[in-house]
């Protein structure tokens, strides 16, 4: 399937300048190399409701994200038969690409003991599969142009975050003999991963190719707000029991940060309760960022705590829940109650409404939940979707 994303890809890219003329492979300062919709921003955009989309891995079913299943994300339909507005945000991302053609399995992220870490030529095919047509963004642009069709036109355009891949020092992450230099070229130089230079100009590559592929695209009801850091944990120097020395990120980080900015594009984070960094994220250049509970699967942590750290940082809110929460389905109901434990804890602390929020339904949950005809489902999905249209930040951020 990726030799067609490619060969769309080809006549995509071709026409990357019709809006973004400016996209150079220089070393121009990134305000110089604006496209047309950064120049006319007057802030960073950001949401209130944020998805998560994983997609680009084989393993996962389905495989492609497509309009028929992004429709349930885009609107909801409440008992009385009113359509409304669903999430505001999207976040296309991945971490690894498993049960491939070729049998090889690559990761996107540092941490994967198991698969070599993707090179340039994995980069661009996650690039190719979020741009094909029909696919992610497109089938998202679409998805949105047939709702305005019936309900008028979105408060705002649905935002789209697109993940960023981690440069991987070692070719295998935790084998400090294997190859620093296994990514690919830039500029006819072979990239070497053991400087931190060519892990900024590699992540600087892949920004401008998503920003070239969405300038071509032509999307009209779709903007590209900024990039997601895939990893869950940026370790500094004093965290020596995580391997400082096979990530680096903290250097890396405000440099990546930096560039986007001057794109007025955003970098996105999700850290998980109690890893690293997360208590000084202002300090890696990070816009908005999500803290994972984690309760949804670790009943033992402390919701208190938890809600009490959101406050603290000023952060916003992952709510967590996967498939297992469906009726029938063996320990549910439990799941079903730590699953509204999120969002009873989110109204009482205040969160929900002061907060951005952003969802994790595992590959498929959410629309799990839609299409289910259980009465209990169904409850629980209305409830969700009540709980994600009446955010009362929605209209404090609609323009």
């Amino acid at each position: 399937m990726y030799g067609f994303f490619k060969t769309m890809a080809l006549a995509v890219v071709a026409a990357a300048t019709v809006g973004c003329a400016t996209v150079k492979r220089s070393a121009a300062p990134a305000g110089e190399k604006r496209c047309a919709w950064e120049k006319g921003r007057r802030e960073r955009p950001v949401t209130t409701d944020a998805v998560l989309c994983y997609g680009g891995s084989h393993h996962r079913t389905p495989f492609l994200w497509d309009g028929k299943r992004l429709a349930p994300y885009v609107t909801y339909t409440d008992e009385e038969g009113r359509e409304q507005w669903l999430f505001d945000g999207f976040i296309f991302l991945e971490f690894v690409d498993a049960s491939r053609p070729d049998g090889r399995t690559y990761a996107f992220e540092t941490g994967n003991r198991n698969a070599p870490a993707a090179g340039k030529e994995q980069w661009q095919e996650l690039i190719d599969y979020f741009f094909a047509e029909g696919n992610c963004i497109d089938a998202l642009d679409k998805s949105v142009a047939e709702a305005e069709r019936r309900i008028g036109r979105a408060p705002t355009r649905r935002r789209v975050v697109v993940m960023l891949p981690d440069p991987v020092i070692h070719r295998m992450y935790a084998d400090t003999t294997a190859t620093t230099v296994y990514w690919g070229e830039l500029d006819g130089r072979k990239l070497d991963f053991s400087r931190n230079e060519d892990r900024i100009a590699a992540c600087k590559w892949y920004i401008d190719s998503v920003r070239e592929r969405f300038a071509a695209g032509g999307y009209e009801h779709v903007e590209l707000a900024g990039f997601y850091w895939i990893r869950e944990i940026v370790t500094r120097p004093q965290d020596t029991e995580y391997s400082y020395h096979l990530t680096r990120s903290d250097i890396m980080l405000p440099h990546i940060a930096e560039y986007l900015h001057g794109l007025n594009c955003s970098l996105d984070w999700i850290p998980y309760y109690g890893s690293r960094g997360y208590d000084a994220w202002r300090s890696f250049g990070f816009d908005q960022v999500y803290l994972q509970p984690n309760y949804y699967w670790k009943p033992q942590n402390d919701m208190d705590d938890v809600f009490r750290r959101i406050g603290e940082l000023g952060v916003g809110l992952e709510l967590e829940f996967e498939p297992t929460l469906l009726a029938g389905r063996e320990g549910s109901e439990a799941f079903r109650e730590r699953f509204r434990a999120y969002m009873r804890h989110a109204k009482e602390t205040g969160v929900y409404g002061s907060r951005p929020i952003a969802y994790y339904h595992g590959t498929n949950g959410f629309y799990d939940l839609w299409a289910s005809p259980d009465a209990e489902d169904r409850e629980l999905f209305h409830e969700l979707c009540r709980f994600i249209v009446g955010n009362p930040l929605r209209g404090e951020r609609a323009k």
